[in-house]
């Protein structure tokens, strides 16, 4: 347990004492919380790795590894079964960083739907897909 861990355990555990209103209870938990962020970001505890190895940082863009899910990381949280990455509350070993498709691959995805067998329905919904996903990288490059 660290000491950022004990001090919530204490403003926890001291609903006995007067001294403790409920604000003062949440600022001190917001003050752990800080001291969490400010070790982190200064280097004094060590990232937690996403399943293929590289480290997540607040602001990285994860991919949930089960659903898909894309989302921007606001949070890191070192609980005492180890990390959760928020707003998913998921752990780090279920997530991998989201790398946007590239033109080419997005052109060999269409390229592959002929002939796949699927049937037409199924071939004009995924090619709106990819449309779609190409308009985004078209965004992005503007």
């Amino acid at each position: 347990m660290n000491i950022t861990d004990e001090l919530r355990e204490f403003v926890r555990g001291a609903d006995g004492y007067e001294l403790w209103c409920p604000r003062h209870k949440a600022e001190l938990l917001a003050i752990a919380d800080r001291i969490d962020t400010a070790l982190i970001a200064n280097g004094y505890v060590e990232l937690p790795k996403d399943r293929d190895g590289e480290y997540v940082r607040v602001g990285d863009r994860m991919q949930v590894c089960d659903t898909g899910t894309v989302f921007n990381v606001t949070l890191l949280r070192l609980i005492n079964s180890g990390w959760v990455v928020n707003p998913v509350n998921f752990m780090p070993s279920d997530l991998r960083h989201y790398h946007a498709p590239t033109v080419e691959e997005l052109l060999d995805q269409l390229e592959g739907l002929r002939g796949n067998g699927a049937d037409y329905e199924d071939v004009v919904t995924r090619a709106s897909e990819i449309a779609e996903k190409l308009r985004e990288l078209l965004k992005e490059d503007a």
